[in-house]
């Protein structure tokens, strides 16, 4: 039988036109509804899940996606694959890659064992690159060929908090051979939005190749982040800008500083804290800074003898009212 042609854009549900974030937004929420931790014992979920990560595989690729949108351009020109049976010059050349029509029987005897891809798939995508590695297969006669290190991107959320102390996250792959393995990554202190977690690799003679987590810094309203420099508010009462005094000054990791307050300080003045801002990535012993921002808090309502006191003190200050 011959290879079936698998059509990855109708797989993922999305356009021919779909952009890298398109596809990925849409394989996310099509893994989280098939995974198999949610349908346990299902079979067609399971065969959908391995189905959705294949057409991932290809088409969050821009290498892989190329190669498949030549293949299915001559697929819809010529109502077959390149190197069929009365196709004249007997392959289809893109490149360095050269294609021809195989059988369920030619495929066990070129790969053998189990794969969680296709025929399609192990077809035109299954050839040596740089990142492979050799594993011999016996089918009948002993094979040897080259192994795809199947590198696997991820996204994971932080908060700010996070990333000023560094945390961990569990994650879960689905490995070369459709099992499910768990993880405990580490987060290090300093990541920053768009961050890139390369975790070595993990079963290379099955065909794992490296996880690469890519880090989202969710927003946080108290500070905003200027690379390794935090900036924050910090309310003042007005006795205390106008006498002096201290304030507290709030962290991202829970504690509390307390901030000297010269006396007449005036609202928006800003406080350098050396060493208290967001550690330096792969070194946590080197911080950036922390500027906080005075906010002076006026009173929300005067009694009648603070109302008197506050116009004695204007009427010393000889202001006009």
């Amino acid at each position: 039988m011959a290879v079936e042609y698998k059509d990855y854009y109708a797989v993922l549900g999305v356009d021919k036109t779909a952009s890298q974030k398109d596809v990925q937004r849409a394989y996310r929420k099509l893994a989280r509804k098939y995974h198999p931790d949610v349908n346990p014992g299902d079979k067609a979920a399971e065969e959908k899940f391995k189905e959705i990560n294949e057409a991932n595989e290809v088409l969050s690729d821009p290498e892989k996606r190329k190669k498949y949108d030549e293949l299915s351009q001559y697929y819809q020109r010529y109502g077959e694959w390149p190197g069929a049976a009365g196709q004249a010059g007997g392959g289809y050349g893109s490149g360095n890659y050269q294609y021809r029509t195989m059988t369920e029987e030619d495929l066990r005897d070129l790969f053998g064992g189990q794969s969680p891809f296709s025929n399609f798939f192990e077809t035109f995508f299954g050839g040596a690159s740089p990142d492979m590695e050799g594993r011999t297969y016996t089918t009948g006669q002993a094979r040897r060929r080259a192994v795809p290190r199947r590198d696997i991107e991820s996204e994971v959320e932080v908060t700010l908090a996070e990333a000023y102390q560094g945390t961990t996250r569990r994650i879960e792959l689905m490995e070369p051979d459709g099992k499910t393995r768990r993880l405990e990554v580490k987060i290090p202190a300093g990541v920053d939005e768009g961050s890139r977690i390369r975790i070595p690799a993990r079963n290379s003679q099955e065909g794992g190749g490296d996880l690469y987590l890519q880090v989202h810094v969710l927003p946080d309203q108290r500070y905003k982040r200027e690379g390794t420099t935090l900036r924050t508010t910090i309310d003042v009462p007005l006795v205390t800008a106008m006498l002096g005094g201290e304030a507290k000054v709030s962290m991202p990791d829970g504690r509390q500083l307390m901030l000297r307050i010269p006396e007449g300080t005036a609202n928006g003045r800003t406080f350098r804290l050396r060493g208290q801002g967001m550690p330096q990535l792969g070194q946590k012993d080197q911080q950036g800074d922390l500027y906080a921002e005075v906010s002076v808090i006026l009173p929300a309502q005067l009694s009648p003898e603070q109302r008197r006191l506050f116009e004695a003190f204007a009427d010393s200050l000889d202001t006009e009212r």
